[in-house]
């Protein structure tokens, strides 16, 4: 029976895709490097700030990665909440789930401290939990941050579903021993959820809620 939901962050709950391309193309900015269209950064996130930056700037300006991660760390705290919205729908699937007695975590590779504020500015008092990158622990798909949520929720894995937008939420939830849910409308979409052996794909929010109900009768 299912009783909780550990849910991604980027390209799932919220769209943060042009505060994301628009900070790091401010830090590329600085040091006189080309810029991206935001449309590129769909396949550039995901994977953490380090892998996001390396991504950004290729193998000819990796000899600055560490500087241009310290600049955007400061720069993404600025704009963090510029353009942020929830997805259509993710609003109604929180609640429901939350009013519905479903135990609700956060655990993605976004930094800590940023999951931490945009998670409590768009959903207060939803979340039991919110595990970021932090030096603590390594990155999805590793399982510690899942794990801690986990443990916060006092449910175990074949307890609990996860809900992600790419290959490392699917793998996550594999390595977990998790139901996983993948979201087409994400940043990498339906072919990479499928291919990654995602065991649902939806198309809306609520779908989410229907799948869960499914368990839980």
């Amino acid at each position: 029976m299912i009783k909780g939901c550990i849910f991604d962050l980027d390209g799932i709950l919220a769209n943060t895709l042009i505060d994301l391309g628009n900070t790091t193309n401010e830090v590329l900015q600085k040091y006189h490097l080309p810029t991206h269209d935001i449309s590129k950064y769909n396949l550039f996130v995901g994977n953490g700030v380090r892998k996001l930056m390396m991504r950004a700037l290729g193998e000819d300006h990796l000899d600055i990665l560490e500087e241009c991660m310290e600049d955007f760390y400061v720069l993404y705290d600025q704009h963090l909440l510029d353009n942020i919205q929830a997805y259509p729908g993710v609003n109604e699937l929180v609640d429901k789930l939350y009013n519905d007695g479903i135990l609700l975590s956060v655990v993605t590779n976004k930094p800590h401290y940023n999951a931490v504020k945009l998670t409590e500015y768009l959903f207060p008092g939803k979340f039991i939990s919110i595990y970021g990158n932090q030096d603590i622990y390594p990155v999805k798909p590793h399982l510690d941050s899942l794990n801690l949520a986990l443990n916060d929720m006092h449910l175990k894995a074949n307890e609990c579903i996860f809900a992600g937008d790419s290959y490392v939420d699917v793998e996550t939830a594999k390595n977990g021993h998790m139901s996983c849910i993948g979201v087409a409308w994400g940043f990498r979409g339906r072919k990479e959820l499928e291919a990654a052996g995602a065991d649902y794909v939806v198309d809306s929010a609520l779908e989410i809620a229907a799948i869960i109900d499914e368990y839980r009768n």
